[in-house]
């Protein structure tokens, strides 16, 4: 009987009859990964917890033995922009994440991220995070140098490779590409429009994943 104890990031739940639950996690050496749980109460999603699965096969759903350490989302109910983060992001994670695949460096910086959603830059980092995921999908964008072989002067991203262009490159036809927000290639603060822009930049590939961006994330 197969069976694993791990920590993990709750990501979603849904109802399974009148005392189950189906808890979608993302664990740090599992990956993302579905069970059952025997509850009344659905678990907080973005919340951190210690999880034990076990399953007559492996290829079966499983239950979980869920133990929350760490119920992140309770500490902002009152703050409308740090919580859409949390929901925004779980729920992304949940739509794009491929099951049981291990990303483990990835479940770190999603760690480290909600565990800092009380520092100023907060908004920046989730930007940053939404582009580390666009990498994990096998979609990366590169911010490394001009697409067109201009200056270094980056300033925009095509939305057909994802790639940066200068802003000299840019002039003829910026108006089809997207802004790229200088604190995403240089350590620079960001301001209201930059983080707009960068929202708008990673929604844009990002929305090639998904059929709907999550609505809590409009808040962020």
């Amino acid at each position: 009987m197969p069976d694993w104890q791990d920590k993990g990031i709750i990501l979603g739940t849904r109802r399974f009859g009148e005392n189950g639950v189906v808890l979608s996690a993302l664990t740090c050496e599992h990956g993302r990964h579905l069970g059952l749980i025997r509850t009344r109460t659905m678990p907080l999603i973005g919340a951190v917890a210690d999880l034990k699965w076990r399953a007559r096969l492996p290829e079966h759903l499983g239950t979980f033995t869920c133990e929350v350490i760490n119920p992140l989302s309770a500490s902002f109910m009152d703050d409308r922009g740090r919580l859409s983060a949390i929901s925004s992001l779980c729920a992304l994670l949940d739509e794009t994440l491929p099951e049981r695949e291990p990303v483990s460096e990835f479940y770190t910086l999603i760690y480290d991220f909600l565990n800092h959603l009380n520092d100023d830059n907060w908004r920046e980092n989730y930007v940053r995070l939404e582009v580390d995921l666009l990498s994990v999908l096998g979609f990366g964008l590169d911010l490394s140098k001009c697409a067109a072989g201009g200056s270094d002067d980056l300033a925009y991203v095509s939305p057909k490779t994802g790639r940066a262009v200068s802003r000299e490159k840019a002039q003829p036809y910026k108006e089809k590409l997207l802004p790229l927000p200088a604190f995403l290639i240089k350590d620079t603060p960001a301001t209201e429009k930059d983080i707009k822009d960068g929202l708008k930049l990673t929604g844009y590939f990002l929305s090639q994943h998904v059929k709907n961006l999550p609505v809590m994330r409009s808040y962020i």
